[in-house]
């Protein structure tokens, strides 16, 4: 019987050490897998980003290029070149080649140089339909053809489209190029069609810049951790931007000291240095998939492979079509799974002590179980008694409390700890700390910070009752002048008082902005406006202060965004917050927003590039409103005092009295209920 008995507790101990071993057998997956998809997920947003950045760039450039076409001096140009390459112009003398060499050339690059002011222009060329070149910057250029393959890429240009083409060597753009062309910096060519009065392509004119300028630094800025990189690279396979491993290339003898690496590097890998060698693993997917172009012009590939500099790798990729090149990002494979050397540790100690592992699991387990159910019976923070869960975003979730001494209600803002890392906690006290500066009644108050047990931060704020700018239009559509010139000053009032103390808040939108009632019955005070959410608050009277926003994603809504904080998110100053009170109050006075676009790549191109948008009635409000929207902020309202003066004006002009706002309150109670704070703190978190 006792050795019946051993043999079945051995039995059982087996069993769970097999069922413990099969247990971290599946966590170890799992992290694996897990690590894999998030890896994925941040080499898209970082692609994302570079090819957002990049397309702005480039649109932005063949805007330009279309313009300079169109301008009378490069018709005339382009039409006096196209003449003297007719044979009637040849037997009279008056050859292309003359012309190119001397008036012709001459007339087109005065006129881009005017034209261009401080924008590069390195190279710039007048082609025909036949490829010959009528007029350039490099005058042993004229006379030469094009290849047929560059030829090919100035076809759209022909039919009337603009174009971009990536970097090429004179010698694959140019037949007759000598080798000294071909040791020339390479260039990107931004291409448009020169019209003449008929409206008819006489011919194309291109304006190329230096490859390893722009185009490459943007992908050179791009570098996440120790071991990654973002490059370009063309259908042959071959970089088009600087590569961060210039020493091991050099090293290699692959790259000659002080030599670029645009062109003359090939994403063999290190060992295969020949044309005809494969390609990494990443090239040889993305390039096989467009030859055979399927329509899958993007992709990842998460199981390690060598690079071309011998490092093992993962890496992301996307094709540009409409560019003729692709973008890459790689990261080392060991940065990429570090903590999963961790727990393969862990997995050996789980494989040794299986029996205990598995017994202090269960023990958690239940433990954990119970702390949870007692946690949501009665949850207490420092002095205050969690009441009530009113809102939960992805950063943190907010409670209805009440403080236990005075039993005064609060809101609670409790961080989560999913999301509770370095910027993460950064951003919180940043939040918390700047806005408890700030005493003005139009911003939202901070009574108290701490942390939990558990370690989740949390800061008490007073509990407000209202709606938010954004749910006041979305329920109700258009204001009128009165009410949403009321609504400004109270912005701006909060402003100035931040402005006073040298912060920026950088994401005045209407989804943080609360219309509040205060107070009891009939004499309750109705429209009490509140600023929230100083997450993003920037301090400007600190030049040295860490800026949580210089990361390659952009942080605050695109629609109410300045566009120097699109082209340059870490340089917004108070002037910013201006213009974002008047893409506020262009809002609340139409019932949209001052820009609208599919996507916020697009959106954000708009908010930089698009006119000011007009509003169809002309008032003193609405010339605020276009002033605050104005593209420089130099042209914009130099300080929040100046839109608090101009605002009194207005409100002497369209008045918003506690008599309007309560007899609105009073007509629309049905339909808003009794408003709280949690449809704006939903925004908060």
């Amino acid at each position: 019987m006792m050795v019946r008995v051993s043999a079945s507790r051995l039995a059982l101990i087996g069993i769970a050490a097999a069922v413990a071993l099969a247990l971290g057998t599946w966590v170890y997956s799992g992290v694996q897998r897990e690590l894999r998809t998030l890896a994925a997920a941040n080499l898209r947003s970082l692609l994302d980003t570079q090819v957002g950045a990049l397309d702005t760039w480039i649109r932005e450039k063949q805007l330009n290029v279309e313009r300079w076409a169109k301008d009378a001096r490069v018709i005339e140009a382009a039409s006096v070149g196209k003449q003297r390459a007719t044979p009637a112009a040849a037997a009279d003398g008056a050859t292309a080649l003359e012309a190119c060499r001397g008036a012709v050339s001459d007339a087109l690059i005065s006129a881009v140089d005017a034209l261009r002011q401080s924008d590069a222009a390195e190279g710039v060329n007048l082609v025909d339909r036949s490829g010959r070149v009528l007029a350039t910057r490099t005058r042993e250029y004229c006379g030469l053809m094009i290849t047929a393959e560059r030829l090919k890429q100035l076809n759209p240009v022909f039919d009337g489209r603009s174009m971009f083409a990536p970097p090429m060597s004179e010698r694959e753009r140019l037949d007759g190029a000598d080798k000294a062309d071909a040791r020339r910096r390479p260039l990107v060519w931004f291409s448009a069609p020169v019209r003449n009065a008929a409206g008819e392509t006489i011919a194309a004119l291109s304006i190329g810049k230096f490859a390893d300028a722009r185009f490459s630094s943007s992908l050179v800025a791009v570098r996440p951790g120790s071991t990654g990189e973002a490059y370009a690279f063309d259908a042959r396979g071959r970089m088009l931007s600087e590569s961060r491993f210039r020493a091991q290339l050099e090293q290699r003898g692959t790259l000659k000291p002080g030599d670029s690496t645009i062109l003359s590097v090939r994403l063999n890998g290190p060992e295969q240095e020949e044309a005809t060698q494969p390609l990494t693993a990443l090239a040889a997917v993305a390039l096989d998939r467009v030859a055979r172009a399927n329509g899958e012009f993007s992709g990842e590939v998460l199981q390690p492979y060598t690079n071309y500099v011998g490092m093992p790798v993962i890496g992301a990729w996307r094709w540009l079509p409409q560019y003729g090149f692709g973008i890459a990002i790689e990261v080392g494979r060991d940065e990429v799974f570090a903590p999963l050397r961790r727990v393969e540790t862990a997995y050996r100690m789980v494989a040794a002590l299986a029996a205990l592992v598995l017994l202090a699991l269960l023990a958690a387990t239940l433990w954990i179980q119970v702390l949870r159910r007692q946690r949501d019976e009665a949850r207490q923070l420092g002095n205050y008694e969690l009441l009530e869960q009113i809102a939960e975003g992805g950063m943190a979730s907010v409670w209805r409390a009440r403080h236990r001494l005075l039993k005064r209600p609060v809101a609670i803002k409790l961080l989560s700890l999913r999301v509770s890392n370095d910027e993460g906690l950064a951003r919180f006290e940043r939040e918390v700390r700047s806005a408890s500066q700030l005493m003005h009644p139009n911003t939202v108050a901070i009574f108290d910070y701490g942390r939990s047990p558990a370690g989740e931060l949390y800061c008490a704020m007073e509990l407000l009752d209202g709606m938010t700018v954004q749910q006041l239009v979305e329920r109700h559509q258009a204001q009128p002048v009165g009410r949403v010139a009321y609504v400004m000053h109270g912005i701006a009032s909060s402003l100035f008082e931040a402005h006073e103390r040298g912060l920026v808040h950088r994401d005045i939108k209407p989804g943080n902005v609360m219309l509040c009632r205060v107070g009891i019955q009939s004499r309750a005070e109705f429209d009490i406006v509140k600023v929230l959410d100083f997450g993003l608050v920037k301090s400007i009277s600190e030049p040295h202060t860490r800026d949580l926003t210089r990361a390659l994603r952009i942080l605050g809504t695109p629609s109410y965004m300045a566009p120097e904080r699109i082209q340059d998110p870490g340089s917004a100053d108070l002037r910013s917050d201006i213009y974002s009170l008047g893409a506020l109050g262009y809002f609340m006075l139409t019932g949209r927003p001052p820009y609208q676009a599919e996507n916020d790549l697009a959106l954000a191109y708009q908010v930089v590039n698009a006119p000011v948008p007009e509003l169809d009635a002309v008032n003193s409000l609405t010339a605020l409103i276009g002033s605050c929207l104005q593209k420089e902020a130099a042209a914009r309202p130099q300080n929040t005092q100046q839109v608090i003066d101009r605002l009194d004006e207005i409100m002497r002009e369209f008045s918003w009295t506690a008599a309007d706002a309560r007899t609105w309150w009073g007509e629309h109670a049905n339909s808003e209920g009794s408003p709280t704070t949690s449809g704006t703190m939903v925004r908060q978190t």
